[in-house]
C-alpha cells in the first residue's frame, strides 16, 4: 500500500512540474459596472489562432488565466453573450499581468485584428445540457465521430458498445437532432467523419411526448446530439474503402451523404469478414492508425451486470463473422409545418461461425458438480428494416407525430454440442447433440402522438396510440444422445425430433393526459394509460418414424399450446416544478391488471386467472449547484408480475438435462431503486470529475428453486424470496495540463458493485455476498502534430463469500495494461500506429491460458491532398489473441474460451471526397 501511495505521489508531483507559472488577471463588467459572469477568456497564438489556454469569469466577473512564458505574439480575447468582444495583443508575455476592470459594451464596435480567428467556447453548460466544441477535441486524422466521444471526460464506451456519460447510459444518438438510420446511433458513430461536427451535446433523454409537449425529461438515460457545422451542412461526403489480406480476409465499404440545409440523404454499403460490427468502423485498424477500434471489437473487458461479474479477455465478438449491409436514410423539411425526421431502409446479411469450450463448477451445499462442454456452430441471418418518423404542426399550438416501423428477418442456426458432468471425478451424465433451426420473424409497430398546447402557458392535452404486431416461426431439428449414470442403473434419453414453433403477439396502447399549471413554474398532470396484450404460443413436436422415414410421430409430452391476455389500466398523477436551477417531479400511479391464461401441456389443460392492483411511485430531483456543477437524485418503485410460464404448473421437459415446473403461488416482485449522479466541470481549472451511486432492493424476488438428482440432472421450479439487494458506485476524474505544444490528460476511474443474494440451491437456503472492484487509470500525452501516447491500466477484482455452500469463497482478478502510440510524419501524411496490450487472469481452470500479449500495427500514407490513403495493417501481430473469461454467479462459476479472429495482414486503399458549399 505504501508503495502504491508513493507512486501516486510521484505521478502528481510530475504533473505539478508542468503547471503554468504566469497568469493574467482581470475583471469583466458592463457599462453600468455590473460584473459579467461566465464570460469566456482566451489567449490565442497570433500566427495560427491556436488556443494557448482559456478560462471563464466567476460571479464577480473576475478571471485568472494561467500560462507559461510566451516569446511570440499572442491575442487575449474576451467573449460574452450579447456583448461586443474585447481583444488585446501582446508581443510577448514574460511576467504576470493585471488588466484591471474591462468593460464590454452592448453595441460598441471593436476593431478586429487581422487574421485572428475567434474560437468558440470549448464547453458550455445550460441546466441539464452540456455542450462540447468539437474543434477543441484532438483526434487522429480521418477519425469517426466515435473518437470524439472517447476524448470527452466522463464518457465511457464498453467493449459491448454501451456508452455511458457520467454513469448514465446513452440510449439515443442524434445528428442535428434527428436519427441517422437508427436511434442507437451505431451507424453514425462508426461512419460520419469527425471533421464535419461543430459541437456535441449531452442531455437527458426525452420521450417524443415530452419533446412535443415541452415537459421536462423523466428518463434516467442520456442522449447525445452531434451538430454539423453550418458551413459544412451544404455539400457531399463520400467515403470508399477496399481491402484484401491474408487468409482471404477482406473489407469493403462505401458512404455517400448529401447535406443541404434541412435535407440529408445518405447511402451506405459494406461487406467484410473481419468482425466489423454492422457498417465499417473504418474497420479493424483505421488507415490513419485508428487501432482502438480493433481492440474495442476484440479486446478484453471487466463488466458487472447485477450480481454477475464477467471477466473478458479479447472476446467481445465471439466467433468469426462475415457481414454485409446496405441502407438509405432521408431527412427533410416537407413544407413549412411538416418535418420528416427519418425515412430509412436497411438490409443486412451476416454469417457467424462459433466454437467454444466451457468448464463450469456448480456450487451445491454438500458438494460441487463439474461440467465440461464443447460447442461449435454456424448462424446466418438476413434482415430488412423500414422506419419512418415525421412531425406535422397543424397550427402553432397543435402537433401530430407518427412513426410506423416494419421489420422482417430470416435465418438458420446449426449447433453441435458435447457435455459431461462429474461429481468427485465420477461421471454422472454425458450428452451429445446436433440441432438445426430455421426462423422467420415479422413485426409491425405503428405509433401516433397528438399534442395540443393552450394560450395559458403550461396547459396542454395529449393522446397517443401504439401497437406492436409480430409473428415468429421456428422449425427446430434436435438429435441428441443423453446418458445418465445412477447407482440403480444407467438410463438414456435419446431424441430425434422436429419441433415447429409459432408465436403470435399483439399489443395495443392508448394514453390520454391533461396538464394544468398551478404556478409560473409548476404543473400538475393527470394521465390514463390503457394496454392490452395477447399472445399465442404453439409448439408441435414430432419424433422420427423409422417406418415412414418421416418426422410423423406426434410427441404429446413435449408439445404445448398457450394463449394469454393481459388487460391493464393505469391512472397517473404527476407534479412537476421547473426553476432556473431546480427541476423536480414526482408521480404516483396505480396499475390495475387482469391476466387470463389458457394452456395445454401433455394433453392436460391449465387455466389461470389473476387480478392485480399495484401502486408505483417515482421521485426525481435535478439541481444545478453552480456553473458546471450538477446533482441528480432518482427514486422509483414498482411491481413486476410473474410471467405465465412461471405461474403455470406444467412440467417442461424439452431440455433433457433441465426440467422446469411453474408455481401458481408466486407473488409479485416489488423493486425499489435509488440513484444519485454528481457532475462537476470546472472550465477555469480545466478539470472535471463525477461520481454516481445506485441501490436496488427487491421484495418477493422470483428465483430459480433448483434441485439435482443422483445423475446430475437439474429440476427447476420458481419461488419468492425477499431481501436481495445491490449497491454500485463509480466515479472518474479528468485533468488537462498544457504547455507550449504539449498536452497531458490524466483520467483515473473507479467502479464497484456489492450484491447480497439469498436463495435456494438443491433444496437448501444459501447466502452470497459478492464484491466487484474495477479501478483504472488512463493517460494521454500529445506533442502537437507529431505524436500521441496513450498508456492505460485496468484491474478487475472480484470476490464472493458463501454460506451453506461447498466452498466458502471465490476470488479472481483480471489485469490489463495497454499502450497506444501514434506517430505523425511528413506533415501528417504518413501515420504509424501501434496498439499493445497485456492481459492476465488469475484462477482460470486448467486447460485455459491465463495471459497473452496483443499487438496491432498499421502504416497509412495519404496523398493527392489527403483524399486517398494507402494502408497496410497487421492485426494480432504475435498471433496470440484469445477469448478467455470467467463468469461468477450465485450458483456457479464458469471459465469459457471462444473462437476468435486471429492474425492477418490487410492491404487497402481509401478514398474520401468532401464538397461543402461548392468547395472541396
Amino acid at each position: 500500500m505504501k508503495k502504491t501511495l508513493l507512486l501516486w505521489a510521484l505521478i502528481f508531483s510530475a504533473f505539478t512540474l508542468h503547471a503554468q507559472k504566469l497568469h493574467i488577471d482581470g475583471k469583466v463588467s458592463d457599462s453600468e459596472k455590473k460584473p459579467i459572469e461566465n464570460a469566456t477568456v482566451y489567449l490565442l497564438k497570433e500566427k495560427d489562432s491556436s488556443i494557448i489556454n482559456y478560462t471563464a469569469t466567476n460571479r464577480e466577473g473576475k478571471f485568472s488565466l494561467k500560462l507559461d512564458e510566451m516569446k511570440e505574439p499572442s491575442i487575449l480575447t474576451i467573449d460574452a453573450e450579447k456583448r461586443a468582444s474585447f481583444s488585446k495583443k501582446f508581443e510577448k508575455i514574460d511576467q504576470s499581468l493585471s488588466l484591471g476592470e474591462l468593460e464590454l459594451e452592448k453595441k460598441s464596435i471593436v476593431n478586429a485584428i487581422d487574421e485572428v480567428k475567434i474560437t468558440a467556447s470549448p464547453v458550455k453548460i445550460k441546466k441539464d445540457t452540456i455542450e462540447f466544441n468539437a474543434s477543441a477535441i484532438k483526434v487522429r486524422p480521418d477519425s469517426k465521430i466515435e473518437e470524439l466521444l472517447k476524448q470527452i471526460p466522463g464518457v465511457e464506451i464498453s467493449n459491448e458498445g454501451k456508452i455511458t456519460v457520467n454513469g448514465k447510459e446513452v440510449d439515443q444518438i442524434m445528428i442535428n437532432g434527428k436519427p441517422f438510420f437508427d436511434k442507437d446511433g451505431k451507424i453514425a458513430l462508426q461512419n460520419l467523419p469527425a471533421d464535419i461536427i461543430k459541437n456535441i451535446q449531452f442531455t437527458t433523454t426525452k420521450t417524443k411526448e415530452e419533446e412535443l409537449s415541452g415537459k421536462a425529461a423523466k428518463s434516467q438515460n442520456a442522449t447525445i446530439n452531434f451538430n454539423i457545422d453550418e458551413k459544412k451542412n451544404k455539400g457531399l461526403i463520400t467515403r470508399l474503402t477496399l481491402g484484401y489480406g491474408s487468409d482471404k480476409r477482406y473489407e469493403g465499404s462505401g458512404l455517400a451523404s448529401y447535406f443541404k440545409g434541412n435535407t440529408k440523404v445518405s447511402i451506405l454499403a459494406s461487406s467484410n469478414n473481419i468482425n466489423s460490427q454492422g457498417f465499417s468502423r473504418d474497420e479493424v485498424f483505421d488507415s490513419m492508425g485508428n487501432g482502438r477500434n480493433a481492440w474495442m471489437m476484440q479486446g478484453g473487458s471487466v463488466s458487472t451486470v447485477g450480481n454477475v461479474t464477467y471477466y473478458n479477455q479479447a472476446g467481445n465478438t465471439k466467433g468469426i463473422q462475415r457481414s454485409t449491409l446496405i441502407g438509405v436514410n432521408y431527412n427533410d423539411k416537407l413544407g413549412k409545418d411538416a418535418d420528416l425526421e427519418s425515412l430509412s431502409l436497411i438490409h443486412s446479411d451476416s454469417n457467424l461461425e462459433t466454437r467454444s469450450k466451457v468448464s463450469r463448477s456448480t456450487l451445491l451445499p454438500d458438494y460441487t458438480l463439474q461440467t465440461y462442454s464443447e460447442n461449435s456452430g454456424e448462424n446466418e441471418s438476413k434482415q430488412y428494416n423500414f422506419d419512418v418518423s415525421a412531425k406535422v404542426k397543424l397550427d402553432s399550438l397543435t402537433s401530430i407525430y407518427f412513426s410506423p416501423r416494419f421489420s422482417r428477418s430470416t435465418g438458420f442456426n446449426i449447433n453441435n454440442a458435447l457435455s459431461s458432468t462429474l461429481r468427485d471425478n465420477k461421471l454422472l451424465n454425458e450428452s451429445s447433440s446436433y440441432s438445426k433451426s430455421d426462423t422467420e420473424n415479422t413485426s409491425f409497430n405503428p405509433y401516433v402522438y397528438f399534442s395540443r398546447k393552450f394560450r395559458k402557458k403550461g396547459r396542454s392535452i395529449s393522446a397517443s396510440m401504439n401497437s406492436i404486431i409480430s409473428e415468429s416461426n421456428r422449425d427446430n431439428l434436435n438429435q441428441s444422445k443423453n446418458t445418465f449414470y445412477q447407482d440403480t442403473g444407467n438410463t438414456t434419453d435419446n431424441r430425434d425430433q422436429l419441433a415447429k414453433n409459432r408465436n403470435q403477439s399483439n399489443t395495443f396502447n392508448f394514453n390520454a393526459g391533461y396538464t394544468e399549471p398551478v404556478s409560473d413554474s409548476a404543473t400538475v398532470s393527470f394521465e390514463v394509460k390503457y394496454q392490452t396484450r395477447s399472445s399465442r404460443d404453439l409448439r408441435n413436436v414430432n419424433d422420427f418414424d423409422n417406418a415412414t422415414g418421416q418426422y410423423s410421430k406426434y410427441n404429446q409430452l413435449l408439445s404445448n399450446n398457450m394463449n394469454q391476455r393481459v388487460n391493464q389500466i393505469s391512472p397517473e398523477l404527476t407534479f412537476q416544478m421547473q426553476k432556473k436551477k431546480v427541476n423536480f417531479w414526482a408521480s404516483m400511479n396505480l396499475d390495475i391488471s387482469e391476466m387470463k391464461v389458457n394452456s395445454i401441456y401433455n394433453g392436460q389443460q391449465y387455466d389461470l386467472q389473476k387480478n392485480f392492483v399495484l401502486p408505483e411511485y417515482n421521485v426525481n430531483l435535478y439541481y444545478q449547484l453552480s456553473e458546471g456543477k450538477t446533482l441528480s437524485v432518482y427514486n422509483y418503485s414498482n411491481f413486476t408480475i410473474p410471467t405465465a410460464e412461471q405461474l403455470t404448473p406444467y412440467k417442461d421437459e424439452s431440455n433433457p438435462l433441465v426440467t422446469y415446473t411453474g408455481n401458481p403461488n408466486l407473488k409479485n416482485t416489488w423493486t425499489n431503486n435509488l440513484y444519485l449522479y454528481f457532475n462537476n466541470y470546472n472550465k477555469v481549472k480545466d478539470l472535471s470529475y463525477y461520481f454516481n451511486l445506485g441501490f436496488t432492493y427487491k421484495n418477493n424476488d422470483i428465483i430459480n428453486f433448483s434441485t439435482y438428482d443422483d445423475s446430475g440432472k437439474q429440476i427447476v421450479t420458481y419461488d419468492n424470496i425477499s431481501g436481495n439487494k445491490n449497491f454500485n458506485a463509480g466515479g472518474g476524474f479528468s485533468k488537462v495540463f498544457k504547455w507550449k505544444n504539449n498536452k497531458l490528460v490524466i483520467n483515473p476511474r473507479f467502479n464497484m458493485t456489492y450484491a447480497y443474494n439469498n436463495g435456494f440451491i438443491n433444496g437448501q437456503s444459501f447466502i452470497s455476498n459478492s464484491y466487484s472492484l474495477n479501478p483504472g487509470l488512463n493517460f494521454t500525452y500529445e506533442i502537437k502534430d507529431k505524436m500521441t501516447i496513450k498508456p492505460s491500466y485496468r484491474l478487475g477484482y472480484n470476490f464472493s463469500n458463501y454460506t451453506n455452500y461447498s466452498v466458502d469463497k471465490i476470488n479472481t482478478a483480471n489485469q490489463s495494461l495497454k499502450l497506444e502510440l501514434t506517430n505523425y510524419l511528413f506533415k501528417g501524411n504518413l501515420v504509424f500506429g501501434n496498439d499493445f496490450e497485456y492481459n492476465t487472469n488469475s484462477n482460470i481452470a486448467p486447460g485455459f491460458k491465463k495471459d497473452f500479449y496483443f499487438w496491432n500495427t498499421s502504416l497509412g500514407y495519404s496523398f493527392y491532398k489527403k483524399q486517398f490513403t494507402a494502408k497496410v495493417k497487421v492485426y494480432d501481430v504475435l498471433n496470440q489473441n484469445q477469448s478467455v473469461r470467467r463468469m461468477i454467479t450465485d450458483s456457479y462459476f464458469e471459465d469459457r474460451e471462444d473462437l476468435i479472429l486471429k492474425r492477418y495482414i490487410m492491404f487497402s486503399i481509401s478514398m474520401k471526397l468532401n464538397k461543402f458549399a461548392g468547395k472541396k
